[in-house]
Parts: structure tokens; sequence; C-alpha cells
């Protein structure tokens, strides 16, 4: 079991407030799969994730309050806590995850 496996609390510093989601992943060999769970935004599956040892990597899909595809980057800090960023659009949203 990698320390990226189990569930996350999440939080997006968004222009418009912090957004706070549970992300849940599993790892085998390269391969990233989960979901992320946000009140504002439902459920969602993990698409095309990686993890190389270092850095993680996915793809969700929010549809409301519109569509758009949410790319994630992020890396593991010396404490076992996720750091990195989201990519919507034009923005790069800056998040944090501790494990729950």
């Amino acid at each position: 079991m990698s320390t990226i496996d189990g569930a996350w609390n999440l939080i997006l510093k968004a222009p418009n407030g912090e957004q706070q989601s549970v992300l849940t992943l599993k790892s085998e060999g390269d391969a990233l799969t989960g979901t992320i769970a946000n009140d504002s935004f439902g459920v969602q599956d993990i698409e095309d994730g990686k993890y190389d040892g270092e850095t993680l990597s996915w793809k969700s899909k929010i549809t409301k309050p519109m569509k758009l595809t949410l790319t994630y980057t992020a890396t593991l800090d010396e404490n076992n806590n996720i750091k990195g960023k989201a990519n919507a659009m034009m923005a790069k949203i800056p998040f944090t995850g501790t494990p729950v």
C-alpha cells in the first residue's frame, strides 16, 4: 500500500473562497484511481491518474455550476501531506491535502 492510498481532506484555495473536498486515492503501479467529493459539486471519478512515487496527477470533471475539467498536479511533503495546484481554464488554484 502506498502512502497516498486512502482518504484525504483536500482544501482548494479558490478565488471565491476555500473549497473543501474528500479525495480518495488508490495506486496500482503508476496508475492512480479514486474519487473526489464536494458538497457543491457532488462526487467525480478521478481520470488519467498517475503516481510516479513523487508526483501525483489526475483530472476530474464537474458539471455544475458549469462543465469544467480540473487538472491536478501535486507532491507529498516531508509530513506526508499533499500540496499542489489545480488548473481550471486559465486559473491555477493552490490546494493542500491531509490524511483523514
